[in-house]
Parts: structure tokens; C-alpha cells; sequence
């Protein structure tokens, strides 16, 4: 700018998406609960963090707090991405326990 007298700068900072961490440590039974109905799924859990543009963050911050659980998908975003049938029904049966353990804690 001081080489240019005469020019511009402009700049816009447009939140995308955030860390939904900050909602899921306020409401930790929702972790909790992902990941014993992964374990009743007969699968020992992973956790680890995962970034991009997730619908988990926007519907966190809109007062659902929805954390990420697998699909079954391996190699994201690469030519190589790929999914089983074995493991899509995995994520079906640990969505199904998920559903089940709700039930039974609001009781």
C-alpha cells in the first residue's frame, strides 16, 4: 500500500463453520452416548478430531449437538475414498443402539 498511494484494501472475515467442541463439552452425554452404542455395536471407538465442513458444527451451534460418527467411509476426500457394505451396516446398528440408549436414559 505505501509503494501504491492510490490503491485499496478491503477485508471480510465470514465465519463458516466452527469447533463444535465448545457446544459438545457443555452437553458431554452426547459423546458419552455415541460412543457406547459404537461399542454395542460390537466395535471398539476411535476418537480423534476431524475438521471441514461438517453439518455436526451448524447444527451444534443451532442447539442440537451433534457430534461426528463414522459412516464407514475410509480415505476421505481422495480419488480413493471408497465404503463397504459391511461397514455402512455397521454405522446402521451403532445408529440403532444410539437411538435405543436415548430411550432407555430418558426415562
Amino acid at each position: 500500500m505505501k509503494v501504491y498511494p492510490n490503491s485499496t484494501f478491503s477485508f471480510e472475515v465470514t465465519e463458516q463453520y466452527r469447533n463444535m467442541k465448545k457446544v459438545l463439552d457443555q452437553h458431554p452425554q452426547v459423546v458419552d452416548y455415541a460412543l457406547e452404542a459404537i461399542q454395542r455395536a460390537g466395535l471398539q471407538p476411535i476418537r480423534n478430531s476431524i475438521r471441514g465442513g461438517t453439518d455436526g458444527s451448524r447444527l451444534s451451534f443451532m442447539g442440537l449437538p451433534t457430534p461426528n460418527i463414522f459412516a464407514g467411509e475410509h480415505a476421505f476426500h481422495s480419488k480413493y475414498e471408497w465404503v463397504s457394505v459391511q461397514d455402512m451396516e455397521k454405522a446402521v446398528e451403532t445408529m440403532i443402539h444410539l437411538a435405543m440408549i436415548w430411550e432407555e436414559r430418558s426415562k
